[in-house]
């Protein structure tokens, strides 16, 4: 690891020798790549509660304290003591027999077990179900509340009265924290209140389509969409490489001859809770293909991979013992078309700008801190919007009204001392309190919501999920709502939008240093793109609480959130039109970015107000109008001629604080 390759990754703060030895060491002790070792230290600063840790040894003892802790709780995890006979409760794995009959599903079932129901804690559950929703006009409960929640949050209670002071403390807003093709392309300077410009906005879903009723679900449906899952991709593939469907087989099967199989990435067992790797991997298959079978999966041969539970591949092997399939080839999945213009229509585009550049704003909630309902960031954000920044479009993801909150899940509202009449529901939180902000926006700027599993003021608390309900929200006529995800038009550029989040849930398992070396949002977005869904992971992430350990070591778990995922309805999630879109934006709590990854822009804005009650960040967009002069539109040969976007060549995407 050179001198160099560290700076590259931990910045200029980085080039100090105590620094630079310091996490040599740190690398050589954990057996950690550069890459690895960053994503480690974005993890230590987001436990930290801090959009930024400074990178000095004080906080560098503290990441080796934080690393020795994951790897003593892994450690712990991974295998029950034998030496220390503590009453764990836990039962020893029973070890796979060889050359047994395979079960329905490809496993072998020991004689004699049995799975036991865990039961929940009566006492802790009998807490739970006799709490009872209030709504607070005082303080006490209101920090009693923040108190009793500072487990599932991380974030230490603090009195409404001084969250405002401590955000602004050492915040300076409108500051650039990083930038995508700053060195070609100017800020746009926004609306021209002289001008008539004027942005079109097409959507690209039927809206009827999000509108079924959740907790529904038939096994029957689920398991025939995601079949078609792995059929989908198997067409693809057989396509793309020119095969025969005599190539393609069932990998459970027993063979000595090669055969393609296409299938879906699970654990090779249905009771694991651990994480993952290369030796716990099975593929399904669909039943047509392989009667939905798992068979074991062997990766000795394959030097560079990137997996994640619910991806769909393509591989190539054979099954020589029966009991697992060895990978000799992994074929990569086809990237989707670019979405391409006429020359009319360009022209139409440009013209309704008068030629000017596109500027769009992306925020993503929550809106105000989990102690307060201070809103004082978002009136200054709209105040800004209004006057500086002036963006022809803004668009704004959910949550608004957060329901992991432990003031909204306490029931802990405030009293509104500007309000005559107080909100008597959450729904009324929103329209007398927010929306009386969001409405000081300019009607000549065009607001797109974008609603959140999270988000109290939704109906539909599943994804893919319905749009909010724009009257009964009193919002006004330039705000429109849209489903999640949605893909709509800018004028000619096509925004691909997805309030799940995906980086997060991804816990990808890599083989091979070229792979582990690259930047982990490249590899997740090229998975996005190469799965041609949103969110391909399967099964979703769930965000839980701990409520209490029984005796004999068994834990109970409260949900608090998660991808909350309609499975029979996840054909919705997937690329509209079999294309990809010029501009993805994915919310993540996860680090911010803007990249480029297969000639599309991947955006995650951040989060508006950060975990500790500070202002967060934004994404502001500048595309330049499409000019068939300057070269930036690449032009495809066909019966009319059309023209690729090239979208990440003519935009400027910069990070900006609250």
């Amino acid at each position: 690891m050179s001198k160099s390759e560290i700076v590259a990754q931990f910045g200029p703060e980085a080039e100090t020798s105590e620094i630079i030895s310091f996490l040599q060491e740190l690398s050589k002790i954990h057996a950690l790549t550069i890459e690895d070792l960053y994503i480690k230290w974005e993890q230590f600063s987001y436990q930290k509660h801090e959009n930024r840790t400074e990178l000095n040894l004080r906080n560098l003892e503290n990441f080796k304290k934080f690393l020795q802790l994951q790897m003593e709780k892994k450690a712990a995890q991974a295998s029950p003591a034998v030496s220390n006979p503590t009453p764990s409760g836990k039962a020893v794995k029973p070890i796979k027999p060889l050359h047994s009959s395979p079960s329905l599903f490809g496993y072998n079932i020991p004689k004699g077990s049995a799975l036991k129901k865990r039961k929940l804690n009566t006492e802790t559950q009998g807490q739970e179900k006799g709490h009872k929703l209030e709504f607070s006009d005082g303080l006490s409960e209101n920090q009693s509340s923040v108190n009793n929640d500072s487990v599932m949050t991380n974030t230490p209670p603090k009195s409404s009265g001084t969250s405002q002071a401590t955000g602004t403390q050492d915040h300076e807003s409108g500051k650039i924290l990083t930038s995508l093709n700053p060195e070609n392309i100017e800020t746009a300077e926004g609306l021209d209140e002289d001008s008539q410009e004027k942005v079109r906005i097409t959507p690209f879903y039927d809206p009827e389509r999000y509108k079924f009723r959740t907790m529904r679900q038939s096994l029957s449906d689920a398991a025939d969409v995601l079949d078609l899952q792995i059929e989908t991709i198997a067409k693809i593939v057989q396509t793309h490489y020119d095969l025969s469907p005599s190539d393609f087989g069932d990998p459970s099967v027993q063979a000595q001859s090669e055969i393609h199989a296409v299938g879906r990435i699970v654990p090779d067992s249905t009771t694991t809770e651990e994480f993952l790797n290369m030796d716990s991997l099975a593929l399904e298959t669909s039943r047509m293909a392989g009667v939905g079978r798992r068979t074991r999966l062997d990766f000795t041969d394959i030097d560079e991979i990137s997996l994640f539970c619910g991806q769909i591949v393509a591989i190539r092997g054979k099954n020589a013992d029966g009991d697992s399939f060895k990978v000799n080839e992994v074929l990569p999945l086809p990237y989707p078309n670019s979405p391409v213009s006429t020359l009319d229509e360009l022209q139409k585009c440009s013209a309704a700008l008068e030629g000017k550049p596109l500027k769009t704003l992306v925020t993503n909630g929550p809106y105000f801190p989990c102690n307060s309902f201070d809103l004082h960031f978002l009136e200054q954000f709209t105040e800004r919007v209004n006057s500086e920044i002036k963006p022809h479009v803004l668009i704004m993801f959910g949550p608004f009204i957060d329901v992991t909150n432990p003031m909204i899940a306490k029931g802990a509202i405030p009293h509104f001392p500007h309000l005559k009449h107080q909100p008597n529901t959450l729904d009324e939180v929103f329209t007398k309190v927010m929306v009386p902000i969001l409405k000081k926006i300019r009607q000549d700027i065009q607001v797109i919501l974008i609603p959140s599993t999270r988000d109290a003021i939704s109906k539909h608390a599943s994804y893919p999920q319905d749009s909010y309900n724009r009257k009964y929200l009193q919002l006004p006529k330039n705000f429109k709502c849209f489903v999640n995800p949605a893909t709509f038009q800018l004028n000619e550029v096509f925004f691909g939008c997805s309030n799940v989040d995906t980086y997060k849930d991804m816990k990808e398992m890599t083989k091979g240093g070229n792979t582990s070396m690259r930047n982990r949002f490249d590899r997740v977005s090229e998975h996005i793109l190469q799965q041609r869904r949103f969110y391909p992971v399967f099964p979703g992430g769930i965000k839980k609480k701990l409520l209490s350990t029984s005796n004999d070591g068994k834990k109970v778990y409260e949900h608090i959130s998660g991808a909350d995922l309609e499975v029979p309805y996840l054909g919705l999630t997937e690329f509209v039109g079999n294309f990809t879109p010029d501009i993805i934006i994915i919310p993540s709590e996860m680090h911010h970015f803007a990249r480029v990854g297969q000639n599309v822009i991947m955006i995650n804005p951040g989060r508006f107000i950060g975990h500790s009650g500070k202002p967060g960040t934004y994404a502001e967009i500048s595309i330049t109008g499409p000019d068939l002069e300057n070269g930036n539109l690449t032009k495809v040969e066909g019966p009319e001629p059309t023209f690729l976007h090239n979208v990440w060549k003519r935009a400027r995407v910069d990070i900006v604080t609250i």
